[in-house]
Formats: C-alpha cells, structure tokens, sequence
C-alpha cells in the first residue's frame, strides 16, 4: 500500500502579512516552493476543483494521503479537508475518512455516515471532549452529513468514517472484547 503524506497550506487572499517578507534574493527554498505551489481558488468545498488537478498528479495512484494542519479547529484547514475529501471521493475513488478521534466515535459516526444511525450533533457532543473537543464544530457536522448524504445517493459505494486514536476507546469496546473473549475462551475470562 502505497503512502503519501500531504501537508495543505490555505492561504486566502486580501489578508496583510503581518511582516514585510524579507528583502534580498528569496533563496533556494523559498524559489523551490514558488515553483511547485499551486493556487487555490478557494478553501470553502463545492463548485469547481479544477485548481485541485496538481493534488491529482501528486497521489498519483497511492491509497491514502494524510492532511494535516497548522492548528486544530481552524475553519480554513477545516473546510479545505472537506474540499480535498470531496474531490478525493468524486475524482480518484477514496472511501474512507479517518481523523485523530477515538476509535469508538469513530464507529458511531461511521454507523451514521453509513446507515443513518444517531444524530451527528448528538454523537459528536457526547464523543467530541476533552482532547477531542476542537472537533465538534460545525465544519465536521458539515463534512458528515455530506458524507451521509453521499451515501445515501451511493449505496452501493459507501464513504466510510474512521477513528484512529486509541487514547480512549469507550466503554462499548472493552465490553465488545470482553465478550468476544468469553465466547472464545470461557474458562479463561473473568468478571
């Protein structure tokens, strides 16, 4: 499985800078970077993504890509994710969204975006705290009921949600274990 990492930088336009960049030749980095970047007509999903076709030719044919960001809960990476997910999705055929959460809420979530179960607002409320509180916004309500509603119109071709933090998994994972094991290996479990 191929792996490619991608790190988006947003950057809107009539925003100053807030320092006069510096004076004197830019050097190799900074012409090196000037070179390989590649506008974006927007950050906000929706409409065209052509300006997205230099992303196209830098997955290439890998699997998964990561996207980071800058900071957590910031709209602008935030909704820039679910305009990359969105082309991902349409354009090159990935189907599965996994974010820094809690394995179970990734399963809650993922039963919603799969099958309509639960409310997102609701999951994300009970799911989404402490650690985790940056991600209930409604950027990621956005994204999940885009997600959904994908699905509904794709049910043979289903865009899954995924948890893929193991520092607090929920109660219903180690209840789930726990029965698996006492069904597989009787006389060695214990209450």
């Amino acid at each position: 499985m191929l792996t490619l990492f991608i790190i988006l930088a947003a950057l809107t336009t009539g925003i100053p800078a807030t320092a006069a960049p510096p004076a004197g030749p830019a050097g190799p980095v900074v012409e090196a970077l000037d070179r390989a970047a590649h506008p974006l007509r927007t950050v906000e999903p929706g409409g065209d993504t052509g300006d997205l076709r230099p992303l196209d030719r830098m997955i290439g044919d890998a699997r998964v890509v990561g996207l980071g960001e800058a900071t957590h809960s910031s709209h602008e990476f935030l909704a820039l994710k679910d305009r990359v997910l969105r082309h991902l999705v349409v354009e090159k055929g990935f189907r599965t969204f996994a974010v820094e959460a809690p394995w179970s809420t990734g399963l809650r979530l993922d039963d919603y975006v799969l099958h309509g179960k639960g409310d997102p607002r609701r999951i994300m409320r009970e799911e989404f705290q402490r650690d985790y509180l940056w991600w209930n916004n409604t950027d990621y309500l956005r994204l999940l009921e885009w997600m959904r509603a994908y699905n509904v119109r794709h049910p043979g071709d289903p865009v899954r949600f995924m948890g893929d933090d193991i520092a607090w998994s929920g109660p219903e994972s180690y209840d789930a274990v726990e029965a698996y094991a006492a069904g597989a290996h009787p006389a060695g479990t214990t209450t």
